[in-house]
């Protein structure tokens, strides 16, 4: 008894009027949190980041006459979405357009079916989204979706090795969607778990880029019309937090650069990718076994976009892009070819960015691409455009090129996250990931937020807004308690 009570005093106690709480990361859900701690009244807050800027996954950057978003790109669907809910508000929102209107090329040039292409992706789209059916599923959704999409291919296309094709760029278009290296990876009853927010799923920012959502935030978006940004004074930019020391009555987030700030609670916000990467030396003493376990069994790839600026549109006009089709994958590599270029899934235009063309890469490939330098990989891309485009446009080589490097930046470690094999294997999921973590007294120490602690808005913005959002209120409440006398073990 005299134990207990020992203990729940303590737990009392140890909550101050004026809590210290650091955020490791200045994302979304770092920034979101830190935003809304301010609004509840928390002012000692501060805000760690390793980067150069804010916004994380969230990255628009200037090219050519426009913006580009190296991350996260579209605002995926619209009622429910919080990011789509800011957004159209302001009237910063529009649809991405008819995507329907995309060429599907062949290796050897020649131009084959757009139709019998997006009508195999809206069939993928129609069995991965029938999600009683895919509950009773086991095994990978590679496995539950390639035998029902080739059922419907083969009514389509005689052509073995065209079908082969079709099928090899459908199953990697569709591991940019799950960010997952191969769709071997991610779980089919897993991926019953995510739900899509009604509406458009691929709206774009009309101008300015994701980065948006981080102005707005700040109150550094024109519409802010004056307001003073809430965390003025409490970022700290280039600053790589080194160690958390969170086992005593406080904690001391210690950085690279041989600073030490002291904590009453602190909220992780770094990717999956970098807490796979560096969870046993980060954190002292170890995560409990249920989160190492949760940060083990949950997924996360690599999808990487490469730019090309170009002097002018040589596309013809409404064209969306071109998706390529191998049929002579293993054909041996020409002279000077890059063994990742022929994993390039197709070149699409980007509509809030003029005379620009994005390529996307996932897995292996993806990585690859991240070691060549700048003018290897735009003479890659040229060389893919030539061999896939050359015969029907008069394509001039690009002028500019900048490119994503999500694995190889230590603050990343992949783009984002997905429900995979091993998280079934080991029954965790994101709740056990966004799970606190009390200190030996029983205080609620470690908190954590991002896109991959999300239960159903895994993947997202707004999942990664959402989090630091709840966790802001996770911790305020545990204050509120404090004033109504309550407390819980």
């Amino acid at each position: 008894m005299n134990y207990l009570f020992s203990n729940l005093f303590s737990v009392t106690s140890m909550l101050p009027s004026n809590p210290r709480i650091v955020i490791v990361g200045g994302g979304v859900s770092g920034i979101a949190a830190a935003v809304s701690l301010v609004d509840k009244g928390f002012d000692n807050v501060t805000v760690l980041e390793a980067e150069d800027r804010v916004g994380g996954r969230v990255n628009t950057v200037p090219f050519g006459h426009s913006h580009v978003d190296l991350g996260a790109h579209w605002v995926h669907g619209e009622e429910g979405n919080a990011v789509y809910e800011i957004g159209n508000q302001l009237g910063l929102l529009t649809p991405s357009g008819d995507f329907g209107n995309i060429e599907f090329i062949a290796d050897d040039g020649s131009e084959v079916s757009s139709f019998v292409g997006m009508s195999l992706y809206e069939a993928s789209c129609a069995i991965l989204d029938n999600k009683e059916e895919m509950k009773k599923a086991s095994g990978s959704v590679e496995n539950y979706l390639t035998p029902r999409i080739l059922a419907v291919a083969r009514k389509k296309i005689p052509d073995n090795r065209l079908l082969d094709a079709y099928l090899d760029w459908l199953i990697k278009f569709e591991c940019t969607i799950e960010g997952c290296d191969y769709l071997s990876d991610p779980s089919a009853p897993g991926l019953t778990h995510y739900k899509q927010c009604p509406g458009d799923p691929i709206t774009c920012w009309i101008r300015g880029g994701y980065k948006n959502i981080i102005d707005i935030l700040l109150n550094e978006h024109p519409a802010a019309l004056g307001k003073v940004n809430p965390l003025e004074g409490k970022i700290l930019l280039n600053t790589e937090v080194k160690e958390i020391d969170w086992g005593g009555l406080t904690a001391f987030v210690k950085t690279k650069d041989g600073r030490t700030f002291q904590a009453d609670h602190v909220i992780v916000t770094v990717s999956l990718g970098v807490l796979k990467d560096r969870h046993s030396t980060l954190f002292n003493p170890r995560l409990p076994d249920k989160k190492i376990q949760a940060i083990r069994g949950l997924g996360i790839g690599t999808v990487n976009k490469i730019y090309l600026k170009f002097e002018k549109a040589w596309w013809p006009e409404g064209c969306c892009g071109f998706s390529l089709l191998r049929k002579n994958k293993s054909a041996p590599l020409e002279v000077g070819e890059y063994p990742w270029e022929r994993d390039i899934i197709g070149f699409y235009i980007e509509s809030t960015a003029p005379m620009v063309v994005g390529a996307w890469l996932v897995g292996d490939a993806a990585r690859d691409m991240e070691t060549y330098k700048d003018e290897q990989v735009m003479a890659a891309c040229y060389r893919t455009l030539i061999k896939f485009a050359g015969t029907k446009y008069d394509i001039p080589p690009p002028e500019a090129v900048i490119r994503s490097k999500w694995f190889s930046n230590p603050h990343f470690r992949g783009s984002y996250s997905y429900r995979s094999i091993s998280s079934e294997v080991l029954n965790t999921s994101a709740a056990h990931l966004a799970e606190p973590v009390k200190n030996f007294y029983k205080k609620e120490m470690l908190f954590f937020a991002g896109e991959a602690t999300h239960s159903y808005f895994y993947s997202t913005v707004h999942g990664a807004l959402e989090t630091g959002w709840r966790e802001a209120e996770r911790i305020a409440t545990m204050y509120t308690n404090r004033k109504l006398g309550k407390c819980s073990l």
